[in-house]
């Protein structure tokens, strides 16, 4: 192969070069020549270099300052080719982003899908939705209300004595529902002899279904029931909690969202017997459509929660306030609470 060089050196002697002539730039002879060569070094570089600038050639005694630009042969075009190429990894990275990206929109459409169908079961739609009325309260009587619970929990905790009973009325429990956004008038609780009766009207735009609500109303009442004996007891104290909505839901199932009947207990502590514990069994549930056969042997619920709670501290922390109460009764407008004295047995 050969190269048409400008050689910016006239006196270059002949022998290194096929061929040469005179090169007229805006019709003046300039000390350029028109040459040809077939150094392989001098080939070489040429080729190589991305950008020719004052390259020297010293070889044979004879110095020439050669400036140009590279001659495109077929091995520097596959060498500028390969240059502009993604790598192997970059296409695979790229893949496993597009397929990751594929699978995440398809679960959250799935997700979506499914959100929407529990959405439209269980709720109503309707432009005139329920609405409850609201107790206003001041902060400073929240307050108040706030500090007399958290003192005689504590005192509990702290095993003092003499406690005073701790009183919660129907309007403070609906005073501190008043003060948020988004349960005022659409929540209240209504305190009954030995039942709590909660009303519920909750708007579900926040979940972007706007028009729809999931009403309902939801009860804890006290109660008694005959025994069969073998506890020791001619009846049994009931707790009794049920949650129903004014959806039908009949596509998924009939009846409450929830029912369940539990037996509670005050009995002596087996490593204590000057202690006193509470215990909780389950008679019967009912869950989403299911019935829930209560264990063949009887266990207290109460260890379940207990056991729930990975502090430590705040497991003897509730321990502590369970078995240090002696009495809750659900009266006419108001809920008290009685603690017990941990010097009687």
């Amino acid at each position: 192969e050969s190269v048409v060089l400008l050689i910016n050196n006239t006196s270059i002697k002949e022998k290194r070069f096929k061929h040469f002539s005179s090169f007229v730039n805006n019709n003046r002879l300039n000390k350029y020549t028109i040459m040809m060569t077939d150094d392989q070094e001098l080939l070489k570089k040429l080729i190589d270099d991305d950008e020719i600038e004052d390259v020297e050639l010293q070889k044979g005694g004879y110095p020439a300052v050669v400036r140009g630009r590279p001659i495109k042969t077929r091995s520097s075009k596959k060498k500028t080719k390969s240059r502009k190429g993604c790598p192997c990894w970059c296409k695979c990275i790229g893949f496993t982003m597009l397929t990751f990206g594929f699978f995440l929109v398809l679960a959250m459409a799935y997700g979506y899908k499914m959100l929407t169908e529990v959405v439209e079961e269980f709720t109503i739609e309707t432009d005139t939705p329920r609405k409850f009325p609201v107790v206003k309260m001041s902060e400073e009587a929240l307050e108040e209300v706030a500090i007399r619970v958290e003192d005689f929990f504590e005192n509990i905790v702290d095993g003092k004595a003499g406690i005073d009973n701790l009183v919660l009325r129907q309007d403070e429990i609906n005073g501190f529902i008043g003060h948020s956004d988004y349960l005022r008038g659409n929540v209240m609780y209504t305190i009954h002899k030995d039942q709590i009766v909660e009303e519920f009207s909750l708007p579900m735009d926040v979940l972007g279904f706007n028009g729809r609500y999931f009403a309902g109303s939801e009860y804890v009442a006290l109660g008694t029931t005959e025994s069969d004996g073998q506890d020791g007891y001619d009846k049994k104290n009931i707790v009794e909690m049920k949650v129903t909505t004014e959806a039908k839901h009949e596509d998924w199932f009939e009846g409450p969202l929830m029912f369940m009947q539990l037996q509670y207990l005050i009995t002596k502590n087996k490593e204590d017997e000057g202690q006193k514990v509470f215990e909780l069994f389950l008679e019967k549930g009912y869950f989403f459509g299911s019935w829930v056969q209560p264990m063949e042997e009887r266990h207290n619920i109460m260890e379940d929660i207990y056991d729930s709670l990975d502090d430590e501290d705040m497991r003897e922390v509730v321990k502590k306030v369970a078995n240090g109460i002696k009495r809750v009764s659900i009266e006419e407008g108001k809920i008290v609470i009685e603690a017990r004295d941990p010097s009687s047995n």
